[in-house]
Order: C-alpha cells, then sequence, then structure tokens
C-alpha cells in the first residue's frame, strides 16, 4: 500500500507543478492581450513589467518580452514585442519567433 501511496502523491506534485506552470503563462497571456494602440510606457511597464530589451532609434523605441506559446511541456518560448512613436505612445504590438538584434537592460 505504500508504493501505490507514493505514487499518488509523486502524480499529484507533478499534476500541480503543471498546473501552476499553466496558470503562469495563461496570467502572461491575458496582460498581454490588454496591450492596446495608443497606451503609453508607464501603461506597459505597469501591465508587463521591465522589458527583456530596449531598441531606440530615430522612429521611436521597441520594448521586448518574452512569451511562451502553447501546452506547458511543448511551449514555444517568442517575443512579443511593442512599438513606441516618439511621443511614447504604442503604434503597433506583434509577436515574432526571432529575436532582434537588442542591447540588454
Amino acid at each position: 500500500m505504500k508504493m501505490k501511496e507514493m505514487i499518488i502523491a509523486v502524480m499529484l506534485v507533478l499534476v500541480m507543478s503543471l498546473a501552476f506552470d499553466s496558470c503562469i503563462a495563461t496570467r502572461d497571456t491575458t496582460k498581454i492581450n490588454k496591450v492596446e494602440l495608443g497606451m503609453n510606457k508607464s501603461d506597459i511597464q505597469h501591465l508587463l513589467g521591465s522589458p527583456l530589451f530596449r531598441n531606440a532609434d530615430e522612429n521611436g523605441e521597441q520594448w521586448g518580452y518574452r512569451k511562451m506559446v502553447g501546452e506547458v511541456i511543448d511551449a514555444e518560448e517568442m517575443l512579443f514585442v511593442v512599438t513606441f512613436d516618439n511621443d511614447g505612445k504604442v503604434v503597433a504590438y506583434n509577436t515574432v519567433k526571432e529575436f532582434p538584434p537588442h542591447r540588454r537592460n
């Protein structure tokens, strides 16, 4: 009977860890889905936190965030990029597979 209880305990731990990971991915996706055109940089930082990177040029600035897509076990890491104009307002956002060249924060 002890072996059966041990197997159940291990399975329970695995299920709980997968559920926890799933909640994190769902929460991130939920936050990303709230990004809207016209938001300012402080809105985005409040919603998504500090970006993985920031790129700036004469046309504006891009911030990049990690995004996990797919099932927890087979999740693929992608990049969610937010583009700001020179006034600091969101003018575009997109999920991409390739990490563009950037400077880390």
